[in-house]
């Protein structure tokens, strides 16, 4: 069934069928959206289609629930969209665990960027940069304005090629060639319009890297480097660069536009150089080869990032292949020159718990959460020891803080319906239940679990009611979607 979200994802691909850019504004001045985008689809709506995609994308993409890999692309995001040019609109930020160099925009603010794109970058800048030209895209509203025009060309064509999105995304290897050949005319006439998004998203891009404290030069080094990778891979193109092309005059022009900036960044976060250790030693193929990479890169000095992210990296290594005293050794190292960094206390906590010594463990995340109550990571990998350890009552305490900054984490949801079940509280637990299913993109899960939570209400009609409504809500949505 053709649904609206996946139809807005088909004109996100279309847009990025580029070819050589051309050369940038001398400003960076908004263009007049007009009112045909507006027509097609309002902003609501835009962020509905959204929405409707991500929950659809948990059933065929491999979303990383990793709350420390989460919040911080969540945090850099949100720098980037605070100095962008509509820094209150609603975004959030989403990784997935694939080793495929790609980012990507959906409507409404959604930006999900592969775990192969992070290790691909040199430093935090360079992820930043594209962030920041995703960012663009979505502020621009580009993906409507593509709507727009091609409905002026040949929505028939759209729907063919939305068959071959929906295959490449779950997988499949004849989407691409169904989006080649059901496309190519759509894609044909779509042309200058879409290049003309491509400049726009690197200017307005740029604008916020650099307003965020970036180097602009980082955006125009990353995409020579992935022009290197295309002419080395020709056979293999990368997705970023499928859905992205760098060509020489994209790449000079963004360089003569940096020219016009005067930013110098720091060193890289921390948090960046421990995401990208993680990464390594997280989503490696083969654990004992990478713990002999770390182990190698800190013997020979050869560091990646810094010493203190390899031996992260390493001792988290050595946690996946469960080489404990090792890995204890290794976090006691990285504690001792920094006690008060959550990351090695998280690292820390995890191996107790590996080991069974889940009173020293629990004792680990009590200190640091009284530290750092605030940090959402901490709270979620503290609230997941309380489950395991069977304090029921004080992981629902958690998850409710937890769930306040993060409404929309489908796991979180899972965990705090764990907490409530086994406290007792079945209506509550049914509810968190029903949400995980809904946000996972499977709505007839939800309503099960609402019908579920109907029976616990009994008599009482407030609960009652709120089930009622929110049974009816998700119906009319899957109404909705069955119409289009």
């Amino acid at each position: 069934m053709l649904r609206t979200s996946c139809r807005a994802l088909l004109a996100a691909s279309l847009l990025y069928q580029l070819g050589p850019a051309p050369a940038y504004a001398d400003n960076t001045n908004l263009p007049d959206l007009g009112d045909e985008s507006l027509a097609v689809i309002s902003p609501a709506q835009e962020r509905k289609l959204g929405q409707d995609y991500i929950r659809q994308a948990h059933q065929t993409l491999s979303f990383m629930d990793d709350p420390e890999i989460s919040e911080y692309i969540q945090t850099l995001g949100q720098r980037l969209v605070a100095h962008s040019d509509e820094p209150k609109q609603d975004f959030r930020f989403y990784v997935i665990d694939n080793p495929a160099i790609n980012a990507f925009a959906l409507p409404g603010g959604f930006i999900c960027v592969h775990t192969g794109l992070i290790l691909a970058t040199q430093n935090e800048g360079e992820l930043a940069s594209v962030l920041a030209h995703e960012i663009a895209h979505v502020t621009q509203r580009h993906i409507p304005r593509m709507i727009a025009e091609s409905q002026r060309t040949t929505l028939p064509a759209l729907a063919a090629v939305l068959a071959g999105i929906l295959m490449a995304s779950s997988g499949h290897q004849g989407g691409e060639a169904a989006i080649a050949l059901t496309g190519a005319t759509v894609a044909q006439r779509q042309l200058a319009f879409s290049r003309e998004f491509e400049e726009e998203a690197d200017r307005i891009g740029m604008h916020t890297l650099a307003r965020s404290g970036f180097d602009p030069h980082e955006m125009p080094d990353f995409f020579e480097r992935m022009q290197k990778l295309n002419r080395a891979n020709e056979t293999n193109l990368p997705e970023f660069l499928r859905t992205h092309p760098v060509t020489t005059n994209r790449i000079a022009d963004s360089l003569n536009r940096a020219d016009t900036y005067h930013i110098h960044e720091g060193p890289d976060s921390l948090e960046y150089l421990m995401v990208r250790a993680k990464i390594r030693a997280l989503t490696a193929d083969n654990p004992d080869d990478i713990v002999r990479g770390f182990k190698d890169d800190l013997a020979q000095g050869k560091h990646r990032n810094n010493v203190d992210a390899d031996r992260y990296g390493y001792a988290l290594a050595l946690l996946r292949t469960r080489q404990l005293d090792t890995a204890r050794v290794q976090a006691q190292k990285l504690i001792e020159r920094h006690p008060n960094v959550v990351f090695y206390r998280v690292l820390q906590a995890e191996i107790e718990m590996s080991a069974g010594n889940y009173k020293q463990a629990l004792a680990v995340y009590a200190a640091a959460y009284a530290k750092a109550p605030s940090e959402a990571a901490l709270i979620r990998y503290y609230a997941g020891a309380l489950l395991k350890t069977e304090h029921y009552r004080q992981a629902r305490d958690l998850l409710k803080t937890a769930l306040q900054q993060r409404p929309d984490d489908p796991i979180l949801y899972k965990m705090m319906a764990e907490a409530a079940g086994n406290t007792g509280a079945q209506y509550d637990a049914h509810r968190a239940l029903a949400e995980h299913y809904y946000l996972i993109g499977n709505p007839n899960a939800a309503l099960e679990q609402l019908q579920l939570a109907a029976r616990s209400a009994g008599n009482n009609f407030y609960q009652q009611s709120s089930v009622d409504a929110r049974i009816a809500a998700i119906k009319e949505e899957m109404a909705a979607n069955q119409n289009k």
